[in-house]
């Protein structure tokens, strides 16, 4: 398979099952369904429209596009042509959008929306080199809603290739396939060049371990334009023949589940934690006796009598309320935390964490289904090399690692030792068996000003855990103490009011109410600071109102933290909270 391409794949697969269901995707409240000969015929029209549009081998044409059937087609017939899919995040700002299509000279774009088309032609005039602009939802009104000549609706360029179908290009499995920039949680975007060979070496050696079949359902919810998405929930389900939906949006994540019924789920930690606290608030809402019954259905071991009856009255109604047929979830993008990952074990649904980056294409290690380790991302998979560095720094090598950034010769030269290694820029371990844990990223580690050293996702995701907070932020970089911003769930701290029979504090006092406040204080003091050593310990917090977004520009698309957007937004709340 490694010495193929992935559109050839594709249409080997196609042409083997046509009548089978590829692509499920909700429309005016039906899920409609693409069978794999139909968009196999797509794929081939759109690649005949793209070179008739003048789209040549070694040309980037850009997608920037939720998660739609329309995607996966455009980065077929885009690769089928020798050209490079470059995939920008749709919540990206206009000027983000127009800096990184200039940076890849993108020839074509393809746009699924109004909204996200406004924001290309904001910038318009910045973006000489883009001929056309390929509409995906351009209805009647599209020419007197958009004035530019550049233009086309997705429709009209499939009709292009109905009349000169692409002539067939020699591509090689080492030919670069695709830019992909990296999230930028700790500088600007690079684009790193990823090839055939990159994804399906790391696609294969996935399904190696972790067991694929053409029956399995995949609900795709997280962003094509990252690359975890892109690997295992879109080009490993399609080229093994699997089905796969598109989730609506995450808001509607809960409701596709119980609608698609997937067997598999690519999700990040920040969606096992919101369903986590879902079950909980449902668990602690309901009356005491179902409660009661819960937590002894927790405490049962996972065999036996007393099992299956905790398994009958408690977990199968949590299993149901997430499809009913999950076998197995995958948890990238960010560390999980483990009691989270046991929780769900014990419910009986297997998280198995992993671990790569966008450089890795994007797989360096993961748990397997029956050779598993909480607390850690698994064991490299076949065919990739794992080092730790004396500083701790993880180093990879293997044949699913980058050929090196997009006019970036620099960055290409130093993200590689003397060695050949990759340089991850995380920090971990190795244990005895082989299983690797992630202490964090090099670049967000906080150095205390008394000397010691605090990587802020361990703290982060032991306060997340807390049923009346959202999010957090640990601060701390060259100050004395830890410290952090705390986004608190305000809903639960109403109902907690009410319950106390304490005064509900007022919208334009939230944050400086003194019950509010105490009640976080005793979270902190009682509930979070004790599972840490002193230093580690949160000493000072700031709450704020509104929880991090993408929107703002604070969150990646995967949900990690961008600290430094964050830290000039509240930098105001920091100097406030260090006294300096």
């Amino acid at each position: 398979m490694t010495n193929q391409t992935i559109p050839e794949i594709f249409f080997a697969r196609a042409k083997q099952t046509p009548k089978k269901t590829a692509l499920l995707s909700k429309k005016d409240g039906k899920w409609r369904s693409v069978s794999y000969g139909e968009m196999a015929r797509q794929v081939r029209l759109l690649a005949g429209g793209l070179a008739v549009l003048g789209v040549q081998k070694g040309d980037r044409v850009a997608i920037l596009s939720e998660n739609r059937p329309e995607w996966a087609i455009a980065d077929l017939a885009i690769m089928s042509l020798g050209a490079m899919t470059t995939s920008l995040h749709t919540t990206y700002n206009h000027q983000a959008i127009a800096n990184l299509l200039v940076h890849c000279s993108a020839k074509i774009l393809v746009v699924s929306n109004s909204e996200l088309l406004k924001k290309v032609l904001d910038n318009e005039n910045e973006l000489p080199l883009l001929s056309k602009i390929i509409f995906i939802e351009a209805g009647a009104k599209a020419s007197d809603d958009f004035a530019s000549d550049k233009i086309i609706a997705w429709q009209k360029v499939l009709d292009l290739g109905q009349n000169q179908p692409a002539k067939k290009i020699a591509l090689a499995s080492n030919d670069t396939c695709s830019v992909v920039y990296t999230s930028g949680t700790t500088g600007q975007p690079k684009g790193v060049l990823l090839s055939h060979y990159n994804f399906l070496s790391n696609s294969q050696a996935i399904t190696s371990i972790i067991a694929v079949s053409p029956r399995d359902v995949f609900l795709s919810f997280l962003p094509l334009s990252h690359v975890l998405e892109r690997l295992a929930g879109y080009c490993t389900p399609l080229l093994l023949g699997c089905t796969i939906a598109y989730a609506q949006s995450p808001k509607h994540l809960p409701a596709n589940l119980k609608e698609i019924k997937p067997t598999i789920l690519i999700a990040v930690p920040r969606i096992f934690e919101k369903t986590h606290d879902a079950i909980w608030d449902k668990v602690n809402a309901g009356s005491k006796f179902k409660k009661k019954i819960f937590l002894w259905a927790l405490k049962q071991k996972n065999s036996g009598f007393r099992h299956i009856i905790a398994d009958f009255l408690v977990f199968r109604k949590i299993r149901a309320g997430l499809g009913g047929r999950l076998r197995l979830t995958i948890s990238g993008g960010a560390v999980l935390n483990e009691k989270i990952a046991r929780f769900f074990y014990k419910v009986g649904i297997k998280v198995l964490e992993g671990y790569g980056l966008t450089e890795t294409s994007p797989v360096v290690a993961v748990n397997r289904e029956n050779d598993f380790k909480f607390g850690s991302v698994g064991k490299a998979i076949p065919g990739v090399q794992i080092k730790i560095a004396p500083d701790k720094e993880i180093l990879v090598k293997g044949s699913n690692v980058f050929g090196g950034y997009y006019k970036n010769d620099e960055a290409t030269i130093a993200a590689f030792d003397s060695e050949g290694w990759f340089k991850t820029g995380d920090l971990g371990f190795l244990d005895k068996d082989g299983f690797l844990t992630i202490i964090g990223r090099r670049k967000e580690m906080l150095a205390l000003s008394g000397g010691k050293n605090i990587w802020p996702e361990t703290l982060e995701s032991e306060i997340n855990k807390d049923r009346f907070i959202t999010s957090s932020m640990v601060l701390g970089d060259k100050q004395p103490f830890v410290g952090a911003l705390i986004v608190p769930d305000w809903q639960e701290v109403e109902i907690f009011f009410k319950q106390e029979n304490l005064p509900c504090p007022k919208q334009e006092n939230l944050l400086d109410d003194k019950n509010v406040l105490a009640l976080f204080q005793k979270r902190l003091d009682e509930k979070i600071n004790p599972n840490f050593s002193d230093y580690e310990r949160i000493k000072k917090f700031k709450l704020l109102l509104d929880d991090f977004s993408q929107d703002q520009g604070e969150l990646t698309p995967t949900l990690k933290l961008r600290r430094s957007v964050i830290a000039q937004r509240y930098h105001p709340a920091i100097v406030e909270l260090f006294g300096r």
